[in-house]
């Protein structure tokens, strides 16, 4: 798991989502313990007495760097970080990625209070491995240390940040109907989480001039500005080779970062006109405001390195090289740069999105949403941040069985993707992005399972 995570500990020397919520099964009537990351207040007036998640977890990939091979991308998102063949690239000088995202829903439950009230505890361990603004042909250079460019080219990126990060969460939620009148309904809901962050590294360039040779696999950078910070590799001890054993040192050690965070939210229901009382809605309209908050790292477990100046390194002696922030220091000033290390408290940032949908019946078991996915969070800080994305769910529900076929135009990459997904009585499976599977023209993947126990008495 090396290169996935330490790629830009890699870049900083030289140079210094698309949202997954279950799409398939998310917005059924049956299945509030997925609908709460959605929605908090979609869990009002929920048909189960009480619902109980046993474990549940997702992934995925997304970039606009190229289509994504999935046979070596999985591998580089989860294994040993061998990236050369990870993606065709195409013609974009700034590139993003979420590569990956994990989601594991852990122990939870929700509970309906009475007619009207319903409450929560959901808890989650979640990670993110985000780039942002990145030139092209330096990512190039560190995904494939033994990249030649063609030609000589000369790269001026600016203001591109990198943050992979892990944390926890435990999370209490309350909704209630607050309106019922008229065949019309009002629900309002919100979630308080408490924010445990485990591990991150994150990369804030400004100004990076750097001149490529052709055939050359050094390169020259100027202007220099980089800021390198993290609680995962202190300043002297050897820490870049084994992340695994890294992590568990880090948790006996205690160097956690600690946030509040959550979601708010509102949902509108409007029956049919003349439809009975005990009838459902026609159409449903819920906004929420998911993920908001922050975790602070403290300078006690906390280390920041800030790169300037000029200097000609390699990838590969990057790769070769720097080990820690020590290490790095002195490469770095060994090929004509600054560095300054120091103990400084960093802020990183929650994936803060906006989630409007609209939920309409069409006859019978059959229903169609439409919603979009809007990123509120500033993706020039410290942090991890969600992809625009519009998407069309059709599905077919009842209290057993739920099957959706989302369609989804992700404005990343400016491509459609489509998923499929199941829920059978407690356990349910599928992938708002399948296509990556069996396709190499494709920019990403994911999948999604999870087990739920519902009760009705």
């Amino acid at each position: 798991m090396r290169r996935p995570l330490f790629l830009f500990i890699l870049l900083i020397a030289s140079s210094a989502a698309r949202a997954q919520h279950n799409l398939a099964i998310a917005y059924s009537n049956w299945s509030c313990i997925n609908g709460i990351f959605l929605n908090p207040a979609s869990i009002a007036e929920m048909k189960e007495k009480r619902s109980v998640s046993a474990l549940a977890a997702s992934f995925y990939v997304d970039n606009n760097v190229g289509p994504f091979n999935a046979s070596e991308g999985l591998v580089v998102a989860v294994g040993d970080g061998k990236t050369n063949n990870m993606f065709s690239y195409k013609n974009n000088s700034k590139i993003s990625m979420m590569a990956p995202y994990f989601n594991m829903i852990g122990p939870g439950a929700v509970k309906r209070l009475d007619s009207a009230s319903s409450i929560a505890i959901t808890t989650r361990l979640r990670g993110m491995n985000q780039f942002n603004f990145f030139d092209q042909t330096i990512f190039h250079a560190f995904n494939d240390p033994k990249y030649a460019p063609e030609q000589d080219m000369l790269s001026l990126p600016r203001d591109f940040v990198y943050t992979v990060h892990f944390w926890m969460e435990l999370g209490g939620s309350y909704a209630r109907t607050v309106y019922n009148k008229d065949g019309q309904k009002l629900k309002l809901g919100g979630t308080f989480r408490y924010l445990l962050g485990l591990a991150y590294v994150g990369v804030q360039g400004t100004s990076m001039n750097t001149t490529f040779t052709k055939g050359q696999t050094t390169f020259h950078s100027e202007n220099t500005d980089i800021e390198y910070a993290s609680n995962v590799l202190n300043t002297y001890t050897y820490q870049g080779s084994n992340f695994s054993q890294n992590f568990i040192n880090l948790i006996r050690k205690g160097k956690f970062g600690h946030g509040i965070g959550g979601d708010i939210g509102a949902v509108y229901e409007l029956k049919a006109k003349g439809a009975k009382a005990r009838e459902g809605y026609k159409t449903k309209v819920s906004l929420s405001i998911c993920d908001v908050g922050a975790i602070f790292y403290s300078k006690k477990v906390n280390t920041n390195q800030v790169i300037n100046g000029s200097g000609n390194v390699s990838a590969k002696g990057i790769l070769d090289n720097v080990k820690n922030f020590a290490n790095m220091e002195k490469y770095v000033e060994k090929q004509g740069f600054t560095a300054t290390t120091r103990n400084k408290s960093t802020v990183v940032y929650m994936p803060a999105h906006l989630i409007l949908s609209g939920d309409h019946h069409l006859k019978k078991q059959y229903y169609v949403t439409a919603m979009t996915v809007i990123n509120l969070a500033n993706r020039h800080a410290y942090g991890n941040s969600f992809y625009n994305q519009f998407s069309i769910i059709p599905r077919y529900e009842t209290k057993n069985l739920t099957m959706g076929l989302p369609i989804t135009y992700g404005i990343l990459s400016h491509s459609l993707k489509v998923g499929a997904g199941i829920s059978f009585h407690n356990f349910y499976i599928g992938s708002d992005d399948m296509l990556g599977f069996v396709s190499k023209s494709q920019y990403g993947i994911n999948i999604y399972a999870g087990v739920t126990k519902r009760f009705y008495k």
